[in-house]
């Protein structure tokens, strides 16, 4: 062959494969690089046509992906024929990225196996959507369950002496809970933030939370599986002051203050305080609305709930561990 014709079949070979979108490369029997484009260069981090003679385990940053990299070559080389694999590789600075390698060996002018061709093309952004998917999946599935539990609470302690009595409980504490889903719906997040849940829940009952309510506290995130019984806690003490407290009487007052415990910094602290509302003292039993109280706060939240009962109107205190409260 001329050698004005092998300089042009060389230099119309090199602009294909520099064309192909992705990592084109080429290895002998032993792996060592006889070919390699500007992609190729990139992905095992090295400049173009320094890598050629050099295996994967003196390319590669972490010798045991590059070991990997070669078995899949051998399996090839030995007669496997055309192959898909995935593969990954790890740089010096730890990062990773991952590659749908196509590989095929190639036959010298005798017919015997001379190497391999490759073309591998970088769907790192692929793989990480994949995983958003199935964390996004395995949450659904455990905020489900999660929920399940929660609506079981709800029927095994709502009470009523009537049919339509149980109804309207059931339907009012299953309201909160889908209040809870719509915040965390219109924040788009896996949390949401404590003061809109309250306000969300308050605002069900049409109380002019401007004149008659206070949300005293710092911004706190509280996870969506921590949303829902939060939800039907602020409900059930909502309930409860509507019908017996400061939201039964127009003078009636409530203020809830929020922070981390001084002493510990591990746990949320919140008050319930209503004022201004008609005399009120304790039970003489427990409702099924308190039991609620109680099985969210210390069964489902781990935490701890006192209620002081003054003449001015009820106080509730209770401790939440931020461990089962925080997003993260």
């Amino acid at each position: 062959m001329p050698i004005e014709r092998l300089s042009a079949t060389r230099s119309f070979l090199r602009e294909i494969i520099e064309a192909v979108p992705g990592a084109v490369y080429a290895k002998d029997c032993a792996g060592r690089i006889l070919l390699g484009n500007r992609a190729f260069a990139e992905a095992v981090g090295w400049q173009s046509g320094s890598f050629i003679g050099k295996n994967d385990l003196e390319l590669l940053a972490d010798k045991d992906l590059a070991r990997v990299v070669m078995e899949n070559d051998r399996r090839i080389l030995d007669g496997q024929g055309r192959c898909q694999v995935e593969e990954t590789l790890r740089a010096e600075d730890g990062s990773t990225t991952y590659w749908l390698s196509t590989k095929a060996p190639f036959t010298d002018d005798e017919g015997n196996v001379a190497g391999l061709l490759g073309v591998s093309i970088e769907i790192t952004e692929r793989k990480r959507i994949e995983e958003r998917e199935r964390l996004l999946a395995r949450e659904i599935e455990h905020r489900n369950k999660n929920l399940l539990n929660v609506v079981q609470s709800v029927v095994r302690l709502t009470g009523g002496a009537t049919v339509q009595e149980f109804r309207e409980g059931v339907s009012g504490r299953l309201d909160a809970l889908c209040r809870a889903q719509r915040v965390l719906a219109g924040e788009q997040r896996k949390s949401v933030e404590l003061r809109s849940l309250l306000y969300e829940e308050l605002e069900a009952y049409c109380i002019d939370t401007v004149g008659r309510v206070q949300l005293v506290g710092p911004e706190v995130s509280v996870s969506g599986n921590a949303a829902q019984p939060l939800a039907l806690l602020f409900h059930e003490l909502a309930t409860n002051a509507a019908k017996y407290g400061a939201f039964a009487m127009v003078s009636g007052m409530l203020e809830v203050i929020w922070g981390l415990c001084p002493q510990s910094g591990t746990e949320l602290t919140i008050e319930w305080r209503e004022s201004g509302g008609p005399s009120v003292r304790m039970p003489a039993q427990q409702g099924f609305g308190s039991k609620l109280v109680h099985s969210v706060v210390e069964l489902q939240l781990h935490g701890t709930l006192s209620t002081v009962w003054e003449p001015g109107g009820v106080r509730y205190s209770m401790s939440l561990p931020l461990k089962r409260i925080s997003p993260n």
